[in-house]
């Protein structure tokens, strides 16, 4: 929606809210001084009729003829009613008396017969007209009544519509221009709103646009982070695309080399031959460890990106790993490795059980073990140690007694592709793909990996799981 489409929306959400509050404080208003007003207009009434019965029978008592003082009289528009003792009516100003019921039973006049006065007020069927009646006993016993006419609250309330209508009509315009003062004055600090640097001009604006700016402050920095993230994967996939080309080549130029010597007969030596052979299967070996490390990254990769189940049906299902053992089985497996390499295999172990895919968490061990052995120097060690530390947490730890990483390539060592040592790494037979597996295999169970190391000390490498939640056997 354009800033206008925005502002008008706002404009009439504004002049909606303050119409309707405005109205309804009017009408209230209304409702309530109009019964106040004819409560009033009722008090001043009745006080008035009664001073005025009491006149009128001061005066009826001093005369003989009570019907002529009567109509003498001018009572502006006021009914008059003269009932004897008995109830009878004797006159009335409106009505002929011989037609009229016996008033006995009527309030005021009951309470006149008794007390001396009385009074009562009666509603009447039209517009909420309200008839008051005062009666006051003459010395002869006869009652003189005087009623009249009093609006009621909605005959008052209908009295005031056009000055209410004229009410809402003023209260509509200024509703209307308070509406568009105030839309203005919201709108206005928004559209000065620096969106790349939402924060740059706290002082324009009112405190209760700040949650709302520190809410796009936060998003700018996290779509900043998301964007460096997205640069570095471009960056990596690139570089990883690259080193995989480079990594592919040199194996595969060695082969076809050896291998175009051989078809072309210019090897006739035996021994040569055999050499040669040698060699393609060693560069034929690099290149299956190579390819085995780059489809275990990928699904690596791909499980990071799914669910616990799609994960699963990519790497393996999840059992109990008992480390002793598999640290066992990896020691036999390395044996000739350590034995050409000069290197001796150390085990250290407690029992330890952790919940998680066998094949990655074997080789996670076993890249680390290979790596203590390739890293290392003749006469040296690789431990393997692993159990449950004083927090409950498992953990596998590979100690050597290599040449060790130094302080600035420590944060490194776990990229795709980084060698140490890269003449020595190639020499050995190494992909520079195995502490990148370790890394992802980590993460993956939810693990924390710890590196020490010192140059011509030796690295110890401690990968600690969870404390686990294991099924009864």
């Amino acid at each position: 929606m354009s800033p206008i489409g925005n502002k008008r929306s706002l404009f009439r959400r504004v002049f909606g809210t303050i119409f309707a509050v405005a109205l309804a404080v009017v009408v209230v208003l209304t409702v309530a001084g109009t019964a106040y007003l004819q409560r009033n207009l009722a008090d001043v009434t009745r006080f008035e009729l009664h001073d005025e019965a009491v006149t009128l029978a001061t005066a009826l008592d001093q005369t003989d003829d009570d019907i002529a003082t009567i109509e003498s009289l001018s009572l502006e528009g006021k009914r008059v009613t003269l009932v004897a003792a008995d109830g009878t009516v004797l006159y009335d100003s409106e009505e002929p008396a011989e037609g009229m019921e016996n008033h006995a039973r009527r309030p005021e006049i009951a309470a006149a017969l008794a007390d001396g006065a009385g009074t009562s007020e009666r509603s009447s069927s039209t517009l909420g007209e309200v008839m008051l009646y005062q009666a006051v006993r003459l010395d002869n016993g006869m009652v003189v009544r005087l009623a009249q006419e009093q609006d009621g609250f909605l005959a008052v309330l209908v009295s005031l519509a056009v000055p209410f209508i004229m009410l809402a009509i003023a209260v509509l315009c200024l509703s209307f221009i308070a509406a568009r003062h105030f839309a203005a004055t919201i709108i206005a600090p928004l559209q000065e709103v620096d969106l790349d640097h939402p924060r740059k001009n706290n002082d324009a604006v009112y405190s209760e646009m700040m949650p709302m700016l520190d809410r796009i402050e936060s998003q700018r920095q996290e779509l900043k982070q998301q964007m460096r993230a997205l640069a570095d994967n471009d960056r990596m996939r690139r570089e990883f695309t690259a080193n995989i080309t480079h990594e592919l080549k040199t194996p595969l130029t060695t082969i076809s080399g050896y291998a175009e010597l051989i078809a072309g007969g210019m090897v006739a030596d035996e021994a040569d031959l055999r050499d040669f052979g040698g060699r393609i299967h060693k560069e034929a070996g690099r290149l299956t460890s190579l390819v085995n490390d780059i489809l275990t990254l990928s699904n690596l990769d791909e499980a990071e990106r799914s669910e616990l189940d799609d994960s699963t049906s990519v790497l393996g299902s999840v059992e109990p790993v008992d480390l002793p053992r598999m640290l066992e089985s990896i020691q036999q497996r390395l044996e000739q490795m350590a034995s050409r390499a000069e290197v001796a295999i150390i085990l250290d172990i407690q029992p330890a059980m952790v919940l998680g895919v066998p094949r990655l968490i074997d080789e996670l061990a076993y890249n680390l073990a290979s790596n203590g052995i390739r890293y290392n120097l003749p006469q040296g060690t690789v431990t393997l140690r692993c159990g449950i530390d004083v927090e409950g947490h498992p953990y596998i730890q590979v100690v050597d007694t290599g040449i060790g990483i130094a302080p600035e390539e420590q944060p490194k060592v776990f990229e795709r592709f980084y060698r140490v040592d890269k003449s020595r790494s190639k020499a050995r037979g190494g992909t520079g793909l195995g502490l990148a597996i370790v890394k992802h295999a980590a993460v993956f169970h939810n693990a924390t990996i710890d590196l020490a190391s010192e140059l011509g000390m030796g690295t110890c490498i401690t990968v600690t799981f969870p404390v686990q939640d294991l099924p009864e056997m």
